[in-house]
This record gives structure tokens, C-alpha cells and sequence, in this order.
């Protein structure tokens, strides 16, 4: 929090004092409704607004009672799937005795005594009934051991009327289509205003209970409010609404909520942050780094579906498998965003064949409690101990998500914003725009660049030819004598003289390969990366998505004419056509193979061919022949990132040719920042470490107080840009090698914030003591470089605030860039490589292509710049070819049970797959949202009543499974079902109308009923199941935070966006986050973003919003359908002592001092913001009491009301009297905590 300590000290002793005082007259303040002992005395207008017949007591729970009528679903499957199907269900690993007691065959059938577990007919002759009533431990049921609870007196009795009327079995209901029934005929049909009141009815009156009377205009108004869009209604609403006398107002209403703005868009909002529970949406990846990423656009695809009232088996396909829509359209890929939304990992030396495992079975275990409302994913390790989900029906479902084009693991990078492959751009319309019109300016100029003089062509050849007489180049014939696998994979030389690797692709491999030549006098060495068509798309890699990575190589040349002459090769020198630039990938990286750096060639971006040449201090090759033997190295933390195929060649360089290569320079690391000297603080002479390493160790700590400093990698670190570094008074260190082919001097251009030093292999070669903001070229330098490896440090010293480098080199030989491929034999410079030489060539020898291209590059980056800011989402892409699917003994990603493999389906005991559906993710959602799918349906309507009443018509609203509790109303679940399946209730609901169910349950009778606890049915229905009245509950997480911010008028309702950061104490990020994470910092956003709906707040897994936990929000690691409501001092708190609330408070505050009226017209008007009620007149004296208290207190210390007011950032009014500002800020922050404030009633 920024407000200082003093006043949150103050803050909270106001608190303290405001809740005596108010406890004491009577007001309820801050307590949750979960606890209605310790609410008794607090509880504003306890005995005659909550409870009727006078009676205040706590609830008392009845002793079970036994049904008049047994029956197996509802009354008896409970008690043997809760007691018996651990040992006696449907996992036959787990199954004792050879028993099985959910089918009926079986637990009928003689047992090895003859006597059946149950005979029909006869309890007293069953096993199962003297087991349960035996007092003997040893044949005890359940056993002591399985630490189950025996059978109390009532289930047996149970058990007992079941088995003597025969042990009926029934389907499970859940498992059964729903089809409409018929609606009941209650005996007070006037009561009812639709077809749910005739249900709910029907039971009250079975039970002789009377429903509750209409709730008052003004809970009933608040109530809507809130379920429907989050937001309580403004004083202004709810005096029209008070004054609207037509029998429809409330209908009216209700439409108003549901169609017109800016309601519509609020009900889209508070849909949207339950669905996000259900999705795990988080804003970071959750494992190791905690990374971030984006996926908001995700979340706003969410809200805009809710907006438009997208119907229900559009807005599910669209999730399951948008991508794969015949036409798919952008949007319907951004939705399948659902299932990227789940936790990643980036850990370094993880396997990544796991974690692929784990994004499948998430996928699957999300799929099945979301949309069926089952815990299949019980079933990964074994069959599902009550459900009917076999092994085999999990990895059926798994097998859908199991072949989508993803990484196990994903690269560490210091972007916060990037996305996780597979991702998308998704540009706006004015980005659309701009990149187009971008577009036809370089199509234009490039049509331009490909204009061609007669005699281009021929100045090109001769430049070629003449580079090869000048450097001596001679590429020697070789020839493949064996190639061998470490890891076990095949290697076959092919006709064209490279070498493929095919069939087992372990983790990490070595693979050995040896060449003859007769050539001699030899120093370079060609590896060229071709892609192959046996490996994934036909790629260069062997990953699953082509890539692959070059830890090292490692030559040995031997005499073929005498064996014992051999030696190892030195390199010294390399060069590629290309790097991967997201990471430390350089081609240089392979020099040396004792790190775990290596060369990435980015084979996921096609079927590209890449080239490498590499140079060795000493000629070497043998008169009479020479045997190479070639190691390529491949261990990496980059799982399988093996060449699929690759060709050698050597080739002889004299000395000139030597002298026109390129300086190679591998990619910067930094280390730091360190703190200055603490005896005289100074930052720019004491040297810290590595300035004296001039071998530059990358693996080398150093120690800056009590830290340990390592040196990193990070991809922003480039030349010829300004780059920032980590602000403040310290010193940062830039390392990297420089590769000479000989010795030379390089100028380099540099730019510091503030000073630097400049050292080559240890030795400075430049500094500037000086304080200045960075930019290009403030200082010239020339560096000495000997042959082979250089060492370069780069020391920036900042004396404060920002940070940043800028560094360029001038590069002085023959051959730049792409020209080096020059050097390579025609037949080896084709394709692409091609044109990158045609290309070098002409920008170097053409002034007018130069000129193009220079206008090109302005406007690519003018493009780039735009791209920077275009929103990426995460989305699901299948591989072409699915991947195969077996079952996993125990769950564990190695041990594929090859016995066992399975292809995409769905549970046999389910309804089967719709005619035509295709066997993909598409087939799958089609299937979910078919018309005899028993489930998704009914879990869907269940939980829309979840939204209304807070309790599911299934209480298990996770689980609708046998361990699920049956529905209270069965009936009604299975009209609700068809209703939203097919609608046809009235005209003004279609197919899958979420919105035409919602109104009808909150403009129903039963929706309708006042709260008031009633004593007559606390003792029958304590749980209020049976609905005689509406159950209060409080408020979610969001509805609490939100709320305050709306009725102090702060609230900023700006739809969508990156997600934003509010107040948050500091230093929690931290506390949770490895050294090098981006999430580590947390950077709290400005003015607006502190005030936007909760919804938009930036999730971080390992460290959520601390008061959006605190009132039991999940941390959505993992897919949450049901989320439950505690009750704990830290809810108090959070209310009393949050920045974000107390600034509500006292903005609340102003807002009420500037208002009309006297003192009592001013509090009433507040007390109406927040509780949607006017106080009656005993609250509104001790309002003005307390009101009264706090003036005299804060003009007496006027500190502490100073301290009261720093909390937040929006601007205080200089016009308003601090100590009344502090007295009116303490009774909002009551009023706002009130029990009623943060219930619904």
C-alpha cells in the first residue's frame, strides 16, 4: 500500500473505535451472515427484520428421519457409494472380495458360503445386513481400517425397508436423458407466477409448509441487482422503481437488467467473473517463473458472448473448438482460449513429455466438471471408485486434447505480456487499418527492389567468383562412413549425402557421425539443417513442433594412413543464417559445448533449411585421406530437439579468406544491478567482480551484500537500440564473447545512463564519468580483438533513476551478414539462402536498392511498432496427425500401457456421439450440447439457480456423480433442462437462452420471497432446501469490492483490456517469485485502473488479489465450479483497513458532504447508497450520534484525521474540511461494512 504507516495506523484506530461505538448502539458491522451465533447482538434491526415469530435462536439441526417411501437413487446409493465403493464399486484394483455393490447382478449372486450379499426380499438372510449390524471388528462393515463412519440406526433402517421391498436398482438420474414433465397442480396456484413456483410449491405443501410473503420492494429491487449484474441499485433507481405502481414494474425491470445499457454490459461483467472461476483464468502461468502472459482477449470474447446473448451451444462449441469451425473466423478462435487458461510451466530440466500429459488431463478433468459436472478426472490413475468412469472413458476424452501443436515446456522470457504458442494476433480496427495500408507502401516499394539492371546479374557471379579465387576456397569431397544415435534413434545416410534420424527421439541425444575426405590444408566446416519429411510437418527438428537445438560440436580428425595421428578440432570461429532471437540461441554457442547454451534454428517456423559454417583455429585434413569424426551434441533443456537431417562438408580457407569474415559476437548477458560502495556510496570506481573476470564465466556469482548475482540472459539486451536497465543508484554489468577470425580493431559506438567502462579480456579500453541520460553514439571507442575468443564487458553506472546502454559496432570486413554464404559451394547456397545472398549483395553494391530498402526498414518498423501493441491471445491448434493414445498405468506420463490404446469417444454409458460428428474437439462439443446428452443441460440450469439462490437445485453443483446429493427438486431440474435446451415456455426464450432462464427463475414467486429466517420450518428445513423463503447470503469477492467502489462513485466502467493492477500491500510478488521472474515486481497501475470492476484485476496465480482470497475467490490453479463461503476476522479487516476500501470510504464521504440536505437527509441518502433502504429512525439517530462523535474527535487531533485521509489516489477536495471529511469518511466505512451492506438479502 503507498499510504504511509501513520495512516493506516490511524485508519485502523478509527476503525476500532467506530465499531464500539456502533456496537453498542446497535449497529452490525463487518461480520459475515455465515455465523448467525456471534451476529445476534450486532445484527442491524435483528428481531424484526430477520427473523419472524420473535424467536433469534441459532438453527437446529433435526436427527435424520427415514422416508415413508425408500427409494434405491435418492436414499440408498448414497450410503453404499459414501461407505461401500471404495472396496466394492466400480474399480475392480481397489474391489475386496471379488464384491461389486452398485450392480445388482452381482451383489444378488451366491457368494463362495452361498450366501448373497443381499437377497431380495430378506434382510435379515443378507451378508450385507449382518455385516453392517455385526459387533464383531474383524467382519465389521465398513471396516475400522477404511476410516468410514459405521451406519447410524436410520440408514440401516434404510438399507433394511430397501432390501425387504425387494433391493430395487434404478439408473442413476443423472445419467438418464431429461425429458419435460408435466407441471405439478398445487393447491395455491395463485401464488404462483410460473411454472417453477408449481414445483417449489408442490413440495412446500407436501411438507405443510406455507411460502414465504413477497420480499420488500427494496430488498427485492437490491437483490436483482445484484444477481443479475453485481451492482446495487442507485438511490435514483430505486426511488423510480418505488414509484413505478404497475403490477409488471419489477418485470420491466428485470428486462431492463437483461437488454438495455448500461445494464446489459454490467450483466455480461458479472457473468463473466463466474465462468472465469470455471475456466481458471489467471493472467500468469502458475508454475516456477509464475510467468505472465496474455489472454485477456480471452475474458473479453467471455463478456461479449454474455452481452449479446450468444445461446449456450454456440458459446460452448466455440470454447471446446472454434479453431476448427469449417471458415473459422478470428473471434472463434480467441474463444478456444478455455482451454490455454490452465497452469504451464517454464522450469528449466523439466520433461516435457510430462507436462504435455498435464495440459491434456487438465483439459480433460476441466471438460468434465464444466460442462457434465463429474469428476472424471478420478479416473486417470484407475477406475473411478463410485462413478462409472473406467480408465478407459478418461483417456477417451484425454485423447481430444492430447494433440494440440504445443510445447510441454516454454521459454523464459523477461515479456510479462507475451503468449504461449500456439497464439494469435488480434488486431483492432484501427490497427487494421494502419497495418494495411503499412502493407501496400512496402509492396510497393518491394515490387520496386525487385527491378533488376541487365547487368546485375553478371556483377553478382563475378563477385562471387572473385571472393572464392581471393579467399582460396576448396570444398573437399566427403563421404558418410557410419552415423549412430547415442539415444538409440536410426541414422541412414541418404543419396545427397546427409544423414536422417528417425524412430526412438529420447529426451537428449549425442549423435556420432563419421566422414572421410581426401582433402587437405581444410579449415572450415559446413552443417547445414535440412528439413525432413518423416519428422512433424515436415520440419528440421524432431520436436513436436520441429524445432531443434545444437548444444555443441565436437570434431576429431584422424590419419586414414596412420591411425595414431589424429587430433581434436579447435573452433574458433562461427556463422548462420539464422538464430533463433528469442533466447540465448546463437550460433556461437556451439564453440563451446560445456553449457547448456546452444544453436536454436526456430524449426517451428516451416519447412526452412538452415545453414552453419564453422571455422578451426588450424588447418588440418592428412595426405592419403582423413576420417572425421563429427559429435553433434543435444542436451538441452529443450526436450527432443534433435536435427531430423543434416549434411557436412569441409572446405579450405587461406589467410585472406580468413581476414573477410565477420567479427561473430554471441548474445549479451547481464549481471546486477549492484549497490554502490555503502562507506562512501559511490558507484563508478569500485569494482564489483566482473570487470575482473577476463574470461568471462557466465556461470560465476558474485556477491553484492547479502545477494548472490548471477549472470542472465535476457532477449531485450540488443545493439543499435537504447535499452533500459534496472533504475537506481547501481552498477550493471553487459557480458558477451567476441569471435575474431584475426587480429583487428572494431570501432563500436556507445551510449550509457549515466557513466561506463569498457573492458576487452580484461584490460579497459574506454570509460566516461559522467551523468547524462542514454542515447546513440555519445562516444566513440576502438577495441582490440586477438584471434579466436574475446571477452567483452560493458560496465554501466547509473546515479540515480533510470537506466540503459546503447552499443554498436562497426563492422570492417569484406564479407557482412549473408554475404558470408558466399563462400559455400553453389549447389549449397539455394533457396532462401538464395535470396538472403542476392540481398546482401545488392544493398551493399546498389546505392538505389540501399535507399529502398533503408525506406523498407523505416516502415517495417513502423509496422513492428503497431504489431508491438496488437493484443495476442492464446488459442488451441490441432496437429495434423493425432497423436496416439494409450492408457497410463497410474496416471504417469512414462508408462503408457501399450496394450490399452484408446482413440478419441466419450463414455459408452453416455449417450453416444451425434450421426456425423466429427472425431475431434468439434465432434466433442457437438456431442455436449446434444439434445439426449443426460448432463450439460442440467448442470448448466443448476447452476444459474447456484447464481439466484446461491445453492444448486444439486447442492454438489461440482459433482453430479453417485457421491453427488440428489436434487431437492428433480422434477423442476429436468424442466429447467428441456426449457433451456429447446425453450417453447413462453415466446420470449429460444434454444439455449441463458438469459430467458434467468428471467425466469428471478421473476418467479420462489425468487420473489422475503429472507426473514422463519422459526416454524428452521427445524424441518434448516438448510432451506425447500426453498419457504429466499436464503440470504453474502456477497462474492467481487460483488464486495465492486459494490464500495460503485456507491462511492469511483467505479471506472470501462469495457475489456489488459488486465490492471490495484492496490495491493507490497511486496507480495515478491515474497512468492523466483529472482528472475517478470510477475516478481508488482507495478500498481494508474489512477483509472485502480478503480475498474474486479473482474479486470491481474490475477497471479502464485499470489492472487489478497482480499479477493480472503473472501474465498479461488486462486484458479485449477477449474473451480463452486466456490464456498467461510467466515473469518480477516474478512473484517479487509472491510475496515484495505486501502481500496477505505479510499471508497472517504470518497464515499466527499461525495455525501457535497450533496443537499442536512445532516440527516445526507446520512439517509448514504445509508440508501449502500443497503438500498432508507434507515429508519433509530439507525438514523445513532448515525448522527456517531457522526457527531467523530467531528469532536478529529478537530481535537487533527493528525489523525490526516492520516485517515492519505489512504488511496484520488484527489482529496481542498474545498472540505479535513476533520469533517475524516468523521463523514468513518461513518461511510460503517455504513459500507454493515451486515446488510455486504449481504443479499
Amino acid at each position: 500500500m503507498t499510504t504511509s504507516a501513520k495512516g493506516i495506523v490511524l485508519a485502523v484506530a478509527g476503525a476500532s473505535v467506530v465499531v464500539s461505538l456502533l456496537c453498542a448502539v446497535g449497529l452490525g458491522v463487518g461480520v459475515s451472515p455465515n455465523d448467525e451465533a456471534a451476529t445476534a447482538e450486532l445484527r442491524l434491526g435483528l428481531h424484526d427484520r430477520h427473523v419472524a415469530d420473535g424467536s433469534a435462536g441459532s438453527a437446529q439441526h433435526t436427527t435424520p428421519h427415514v422416508p415413508q417411501t425408500v427409494r434405491y437413487g435418492r436414499d440408498v446409493r448414497p450410503i453404499l457409494s459414501d461407505r461401500c465403493y471404495q472396496c466394492h464399486g466400480p474399480d475392480p484394483e481397489t474391489r475386496q472380495a471379488g464384491l461389486r455393490l452398485d450392480i445388482r447382478e452381482d451383489a444378488i449372486a451366491p457368494r463362495k458360503d452361498g450366501r448373497p450379499a443381499i437377497v431380495p426380499g430378506e434382510a435379515s438372510a443378507s451378508e450385507l445386513w449382518h455385516r453392517i449390524n455385526t459387533p464383531d471388528a474383524s467382519e465389521m462393515m465398513p471396516p475400522t481400517e477404511s476410516h468410514k463412519r459405521a451406519l447410524s440406526a436410520e440408514e440401516k433402517e434404510v438399507l433394511k425397508r430397501w432390501i425387504d421391498a425387494g433391493a430395487a436398482y434404478e439408473p442413476h438420474w443423472a445419467f438418464v436423458a431429461p425429458k419435460r414433465p408435466e407441471p405439478p397442480a398445487p393447491k395455491n396456484t395463485s401464488w404462483c407466477r410460473n411454472d417453477i413456483d408449481r414445483f417449489v410449491l408442490t413440495r412446500l405443501e407436501a411438507e405443510g409448509i406455507a411460502p414465504s410473503p413477497e420480499a420488500p420492494r427494496e430488498s427485492l429491487l437490491r437483490r436483482v441487482y445484484l444477481d443479475l449484474t453485481g451492482l446495487p441499485p442507485t438511490p435514483e433507481e430505486l426511488d423510480a422503481y418505488l414509484a413505478d405502481t404497475r403490477p409488471d414494474a419489477y418485470d420491466r425491470v428485470v428486462d431492463q437488467l437483461l437488454t438495455q445499457e448500461p445494464y446489459r454490459t454490467r450483466y455480461a461483467e458479472r457473468m463473466a467473473a463466474t465462468w472465469m472461476d470455471q475456466a481458471r483464468y489467471a493472467d500468469t502461468s502458475g508454475i516456477h517463473m509464475d510467468a505472465g502472459r496474455q489472454t485477456w482477449l480471452w475474458r473479453d470474447w467471455v463478456i461479449n458472448a454474455y452481452q449479446s446473448n450468444m445461446p449456450l451451444d454456440t458459446f460452448v462449441i466455440e470454447q471446446l473448438a472454434g479453431d476448427l469451425i469449417p471458415g473459422a473466423t478470428d473471434q472463434q478462435k480467441v474463444a478456444t482460449g478455455f482451454n490455454r487458461n490452465h497452469v504451464t510451466s517454464d522450469e528449466g530440466g523439466a520433461i516435457a513429455e510430462e507436462y504435455l500429459v498435464e495440459y491434456a488431463v487438465d483439459r480433460t478433468a476441466t471438460t468434465g466438471s464444466v460442462f457434465l459436472g463429474l469428476t472424471v478426472g478420478c479416473a486417470r490413475c484407475h477406475d473411478h471408485k463410485f462413478d462409472p468412469v473406467t480408465a478407459e472413458d478418461f483417456y477417451k476424452m484425454y485423447a481430444y486434447f492430447n494433440s494440440i501443436e504445443e510445447p510441454g515446456l516454454y521459454s523464459q522470457v523477461p515479456d510479462a505480456n507475451r503468449a504461449l504458442e500456439p497464439f494469435m494476433q488480434v488486431p483492432n480496427k484501427e490497427q487494421k487499418a494502419k497495418l494495411g495500408e503499412l502493407d501496400d507502401q512496402l509492396k510497393d516499394l518491394r515490387a520496386k527492389q525487385e527491378i533488376r539492371s541487365p547487368e546485375e546479374d553478371s556483377q553478382r557471379l563475378a563477385f562471387f567468383a572473385d571472393v572464392a579465387r581471393r579467399a582460396g576456397v576448396v570444398w573437399a569431397q566427403v563421404d558418410v562412413i557410419s552415423a549412430r544415435s547415442e539415444g538409440g534413434a536410426t541414422m541412414e545416410a541418404q543419396s545427397d549425402g546427409s544423414i536422417r534420424a528417425t524412430g526412438t527421439n529420447p529426451p537428449k541425444d549425442e549423435h556420432h557421425i563419421t566422414l572421410r575426405t581426401q582433402g587437405t590444408n581444410l579449415k572450415l566446416i559446413s552443417l547445414e539443417a535440412l528439413p525432413e519429411p518423416t519428422a512433424v510437418h515436415g520440419r528440421l527438428g524432431r520436436a513436436d513442433n520441429g524445432n531443434a537445438v545444437v548444444n555443441g560440436v565436437d570434431i576429431e580428425a584422424v590419419s586414414i594412413a596412420d591411425a595414431s595421428k589424429k587430433k581434436l578440432l579447435r573452433l574458433v570461429w562461427a556463422w548462420a543464417d539464422h538464430s533463433q532471437q528469442n533466447g540465448d540461441f546463437d550460433i556461437t554457442n556451439v564453440i563451446d559445448s560445456s553449457d547448456d547454451r546452444g544453436w536454436a534454428l526456430q524449426g517451428y517456423a516451416g519447412q526452412v533449411s538452415r545453414m552453419a559454417l564453422l571455422m578451426t583455429d588450424e588447418p588440418f585434413g592428412y595426405e592419403g585421406g582423413t576420417e572425421l569424426r563429427v559429435h553433434l551434441h543435444y542436451d538441452s533443456m529443450y526436450s527432443q530437439h534433435v536435427l531430423a537431417r543434416v549434411r557436412l562438408g569441409v572446405g579450405s580457407l587461406n589467410d585472406a579468406g580468413v581476414a573477410m569474415l565477420p567479427t561473430a559476437s554471441s548474445r549479451w548477458n547481464v549481471v546486477g544491478p549492484f549497490g554502490g560502495d555503502p562507506a562512501n556510496n559511490k558507484v563508478f570506481e569500485p569494482a564489483f567482480g566482473p570487470e575482473q573476470d577476463a574470461t568471462l564465466d557466465f556461470s560465476k556469482k558474485y556477491t553484492s551484500g547479502k545477494e548472490q548475482l548471477s549472470w542472465s540472459f535476457s532477449e531485450a539486451l540488443v545493439d543499435d537500440k537504447v535499452v533500459g536497465l534496472a533504475e537506481g543508484r547501481n552498477v550493471s554489468y553487459l557480458g558477451r564473447y567476441l569471435y575474431s577470425p584475426v587480429a583487428r580493431e572494431v570501432p563500436v559506438s556507445l551510449g550509457s545512463d549515466d557513466g561506463f567502462r569498457l573492458y576487452v579480456n580484461g584490460k579497459e579500453v574506454a570509460q566516461r564519468n559522467t551523468e547524462r541520460g542514454v542515447a546513440p553514439d555519445q562516444d566513440k571507442a576502438t577495441i582490440p580483438l586477438a584471434p579466436g575468443r574475446n571477452t567483452l564487458i560493458f560496465k554501466v553506472v547509473n546515479t540515480g533513476g533510470a537506466a540503459g546502454y546503447f552499443y554498436r559496432a562497426t563492422h570492417t570486413s569484406d564479407l557482412t551478414g549473408a554475404l558470408v554464404a558466399s563462400l559455400l559451394p553453389e549447389d549449397r547456397r539455394g533457396g532462401e539462402l538464395a535470396s538472403h545472398i542476392e540481398q546482401a549483395w545488392r544493398r551493399s553494391f546498389l546505392p538505389v536498392y540501399k535507399e529502398t530498402e533503408a525506406r523498407i526498414t523505416e516502415l517495417e518498423k513502423d509496422a513492428a511498432e503497431i504489431r508491438s501493441k496488437v493484443p495476442l491471445t492464446m488459442v488451441m491448434k490441432e496437429l495434423p496427425t493425432p497423436r496416439p493414445t494409450f492408457v497410463l498405468s497410474r496416471g504417469q506420463y512414462d508408462h503408457p500401457d501399450k496394450a490399452r490404446p484408446v482413440t478419441r469417444g466419450i463414455p459408452t454409458w453416455l449417450s453416444p456421439l451425434p450421426d456425423g460428428a466429427p472425431a475431434n474437439r468439434l465432434g466433442l462439443a457437438q456431442w455436449i450440447t446434444a439434445a439426449d446428452n443426460p448432463l450439460f443441460a442440467r448442470v448448466t440450469v443448476n447452476r444459474l439457480w447456484e447464481i439466484a439462490f446461491g445453492t444448486g437445485i444439486v447442492k454438489t453443483s461440482e459433482d453430479f456423480g453417485l457421491q453427488g446429493e440428489w436434487p431437492s427438486h428433480p422434477e423442476l431440474l429436468d424442466w429447467l433442462a428441456v426449457e433451456l435446451r429447446q425453450g417453447g415456455y413462453d415466446d420470449r426464450g429460444g434454444r439455449w437462452d441463458m438469459q430467458h432462464m434467468l428471467r425466469l427463475i428471478v421473476t418467479s414467486a420462489t425468487y420473489r420471497q422475503s429472507s426473514t429466517t422463519r422459526a416454524d420450518v428452521r427445524e424441518r428445513d434448516p438448510d432451506n432446501r425447500l426453498l419457504a423463503s429466499y436464503p440470504r447470503r453474502r456477497l462474492s469477492a467481487e460483488q464486495i469490492r465492486d459494490q464500495a467502489l460503485f456507491v462511492s462513485g469511483l467505479l471506472k466502467e470501462q469495457v475489456g483490456g489488459p488486465s490492471v493492477k490495484p492496490y495491493q500491500p507490497p511486496g507480495l510478488w515478491q515474497e512468492v517469485a523466483m529472482p528472475q521472474s517478470n510477475t516478481r515486481e508488482y507495478k500498481r497501475g494508474e489512477m483509472a485502473d485502480l478503480w475498474r470492476r474486479s473482474l479486470y484485476t491481474y490475477w497471479k496465480r502464485a499470489a492472487p488479489p489478497p482480499s479477493m482470497l480472503t473472501f474465498d475467490a479461488p486462486t484458479r490453479e485449477s477449474c473451480t465450479t463452486h466456490r464456498a463461503s467461510t467466515s473469518t476476522p480477516l474478512q473484517a479487516l479487509v472491510l475496515w483497513n484495505d486501502e481500496q476500501f477505505v479510499e471508497a470510504a472517504r470518497v464515499l464521504g466527499e461525495r455525501t458532504i457535497t450533496e443537499q440536505g442536512d445532516d440527516s437527509a445526507k446520512v439517509s441518502r448514504l445509508f440508501k447508497r449502500c443497503t438500498s433502504r432508507a434507515p429508519d429512525g433509530a439507525e438514523l439517530k445513532k448515525l448522527i450520534a456517531a457522526l457527531g462523535y467523530f467531528r469532536e474527535r478529529y478537530k481535537e487531533t487533527p493528525a489523525d484525521a490526516d492520516g485517515m485521509l492519505k489512504a488511496g489516489m484520488a484527489p482529496l477536495s481542498e474545498k472540505i474540511d479535513k476533520s469533517e471529511l475524516a468523521a463523514w469518511t468513518m461513518i461511510a466505512s460503517a455504513v459500507m461494512n454493515l451486515y446488510e451492506s455486504t449481504t443479499q438479502e
